[in-house]
């Protein structure tokens, strides 16, 4: 299935923005760069475009109705993001990211997700929590219907959130520096078995933990979950699990 065969719906158009924003898009998205970027890099994220897949600049260019020169400027900006790797002299592939040091990443995301949920029961006044709640309703409902994409969605929105109302903008850059990789990553781990049921129990409990101000309980709950994806990721690719230095 090719990237633009799977228009964004009403739904994608958070989907859509969020991309903008990662791929510092603003403004051009609807540029021929823009749309191939978008288009691309969602595939990649959504799992449509797999691993090691190849990307032919000449298909895409023949696709999208274009030269091949908006196409290697949109493969610039997914290779900048992690997301695809350009070798010299041959053809433009996606990024494998397993065998990337995903131990480093998710020891990283867990120490960053426990620092911001912090912040956020501190900070959460009025109706702050109501977004997240309405997300978490959103897992419970794609989980009961086995819809990856719309559970990955909510759950990606539900931190996004939490770093809004955390408010620190150096948890922001630090969060946009993992790139849109580390959403790719993120949706692996939710497609592996029994890890949409596992993640959604975790986070009914971290919101509860989140409305009582409980910061350990809602620190470790959060820090359990990045824990559990990144052993999902590691029995998915028969790599050793190393112990972190910190739970």
């Amino acid at each position: 299935m090719n990237a633009s065969d799977a228009p964004f719906t009403n739904d994608d158009k958070a989907m859509e923005q969020l991309l903008v924003a990662k791929l510092d898009l603003a403004g051009r998205e609807d540029s021929q760069v823009g749309r191939i970027a978008l288009d691309v890099g969602a595939a990649i994220v959504d799992g449509t475009l797999r691993p090691n897949a190849d990307l032919n600049s000449v298909d895409l260019a023949k696709q999208y109705g274009t030269s091949r020169t908006p196409v290697r400027e949109a493969l610039l900006i997914l290779e900048k993001n992690g997301l695809v790797d350009i070798p010299p002299r041959r053809r433009p592939t996606v990024v494998n990211l397993l065998a990337s040091p995903i131990g480093d990443i998710y020891e990283v995301r867990a120490l960053m997700t426990g620092y911001t949920v912090t912040l956020v029961c501190d900070k959460w006044q009025g109706n702050d929590l109501d977004r997240m709640a309405e997300l978490v309703a959103s897992m419970e409902k794609a989980c009961a219907d086995n819809d990856l994409t719309s559970f990955f969605w909510a759950n990606i929105y539900f931190g996004e959130e939490a770093t809004r109302i955390a408010n620190n903008e150096v948890v922001v850059k630090i969060f946009d520096s993992l790139g849109l990789a580390n959403l790719s990553l993120r949706r692996q781990s939710m497609s592996r078995p029994g890890r949409m049921e596992a993640s959604t129990r975790d986070h009914v409990r971290l919101l509860e933990a989140i409305r009582s101000r409980d910061t350990s309980l809602a620190r470790a709950l959060t820090m359990s979950i990045t824990h559990d994806a990144y052993i999902a990721l590691a029995k998915a690719t028969h790599a050793p699990e190393r112990e972190w230095p910190f739970r």
